[in-house]
């Protein structure tokens, strides 16, 4: 693995390139768990190509993260401070690849983690961002995270309810489609004793209508009027 980074750590873009690729290909071919320096040197490295002006490698360094994190053990949880802001970043590039490559990033923090301390920490960086391609992208995030983890991890719905309910006031349209969508997960993971939940929000009859009608949609064993 240390030629793979010294690799990533070249001047030269296509050898950077090389290493990400090559970082990658190990850390998914490999059973073996990563030592704690092992992990400090990648993230270090890592941290580093997530900035990188070439998509590919930030693309590379993201997807070798998610590989070294089933890898890592407790290990990674120490680089989370740094780590996980940085992730939150790459939800607002340019290139929907990376995009996409952050997202699995995150959700597979919350594997080997505990989902509803990612999205915390992640949320603090990503709710209020000033990027709305970074708010839309955390928003689609959380919805898969409902969809994996709801049923496991309960106290996620009510750590991601509030600030999803904010968004609804979005300036930007795709971050308001993007919450309506959280929020129909959300009624469909907890079925009908989720208009309890949003009536202890005390929305506007207006919303709070608007959202059921959305959600019975997807959840359509229930009705607005019950």
């Amino acid at each position: 693995m240390e030629e793979a980074l010294e690799l990533a750590r070249a001047k030269d873009t296509k050898e950077r390139m090389a290493g990400v690729e090559r970082l990658h290909q190990l850390l998914e071919a490999s059973r073996k768990s990563l030592s704690s320096s092992e992990v400090t040197s990648l993230v270090d490295v890592c941290l580093d190509l997530l900035k990188d002006n070439n998509f590919r490698v930030s693309q590379g360094a993201l997807q070798a993260l998610a590989s070294a994190a089933v890898l890592s053990g407790e290990h990674l949880k120490l680089h989370f401070n740094a780590l996980v802001p940085a992730v939150v970043e790459r939800l607002g590039d340019a290139k929907q690849p990376v995009r996409d490559a952050a997202r699995r990033l995150l959700l597979t923090l919350m594997e080997v983690s505990l989902p509803t301390i990612i999205v915390e920490r992640a949320g603090s960086y990503a709710w209020g961002h000033k990027s709305w391609r970074v708010r839309e992208e955390f928003a689609r995030t959380v919805t898969s995270a409902i969809d994996l983890f709801a049923s496991t991890e309960l106290p996620l719905q009510r750590a991601i309810l509030p600030p999803t309910l904010q968004m609804l006031h979005d300036p930007n349209p795709g971050v308001r489609e993007a919450a309506i969508s959280c929020i129909e997960e959300m009624y469909t993971k907890a079925g009908p004793q989720f208009r309890e939940e949003l009536q202890r929000h005390h929305l506007p009859t207006s919303m709070l209508k608007m959202i059921l009608v959305c959600a019975i949609q997807v959840h359509p064993d229930s009705h607005v009027g019950d």
